[in-house]
């Protein structure tokens, strides 16, 4: 036998109603309870940390909590947040407990910068500062490479290309850039450097090298060459030790 559907009277519906419209009421007219950061690391180190982030949001707005929750501006959490060149994709909300939170992406750094001043690139090529917070275990880029312009661009493409690609990116530590703008790179293996030269033609220049390694490298020892160069089209160029 079936049984009969329960049936809601109206007027538990409407007295449910006002009680949510009355809650909502109440909490739009509440003070601010506080400030949450709600940081997505990316599986990446920390940099700044959930704490950090909402005192740089209350610092910025020293009245947000004794502001009303209805009268806070989510814009200016989220400017103030986005200013911090450690944070991207900021967006703010309020909680249900009168609480405002920012949800945001920490840049990841792919490349550490180490000239007269150290600071990260990220993949857009954005420029993170180092922090007492903590480091990321990324490549090296050191030499000649100056602050901005196509030399800076041209130590971000390699390091990019290498990210891009995991199988070649564990195999070196450091990026060299010599004062005619040739790139180097130190591998973790072995006791030398490879010279790549421009970053043109990279997906030839690595195939030619990673069947260097796989064919010559073995025969003939890692401790032979001081220099491995695949800057040359089509030849991969040995100095011996």
């Amino acid at each position: 036998m079936k049984k009969k559907p329960k049936i809601i009277p109206l007027s538990a519906c409407l007295l449910l109603l006002l009680l949510v419209v009355a809650a909502n009421v109440w909490r739009s007219r509440s003070l601010v309870r506080g400030v949450r950061a709600d940081i997505d690391y990316q599986g990446g180190d920390t940099l700044i940390t959930p704490q950090q982030v909402s005192q740089l949001i209350l610092d910025a707005n020293p009245r947000l909590t004794s502001t009303m929750l209805r009268h806070v501006d989510l814009e200016a959490v989220e400017r103030t947040a986005a200013s911090s060149p450690y944070l991207a994709h900021c967006k703010a909300g309020t909680t249900i407990g009168a609480g405002v939170v920012l949800f945001a992406t920490q840049r990841r750094p792919i490349v550490r910068i180490c000239t007269h001043e150290e600071y990260y690139l990220d993949a857009a090529c954005h420029r993170i500062p180092t922090s007492a917070t903590g480091s990321c275990d990324v490549i090296v880029a050191s030499g000649n490479i100056p602050a901005s312009g196509a030399g800076l661009r041209q130590v971000w493409t390699l390091a990019s290309y290498l990210h891009q690609h995991p199988t070649l990116s564990p195999l070196f530590d450091q990026i060299y850039r010599d004062a005619r703008g040739d790139l180097y790179l130190t591998p973790k293996l072995g006791n030398h450097v490879v010279q790549v030269g421009s970053v043109d033609d990279l997906d030839y220049k690595f195939h030619n090298l990673m069947a260097f390694y796989t064919r010559g490298m073995p025969r003939v020892g890692w401790k032979k060459y001081s220099q491995v160069s695949v800057k040359y089209r089509g030849q991969v160029v040995c100095t011996r030790r």
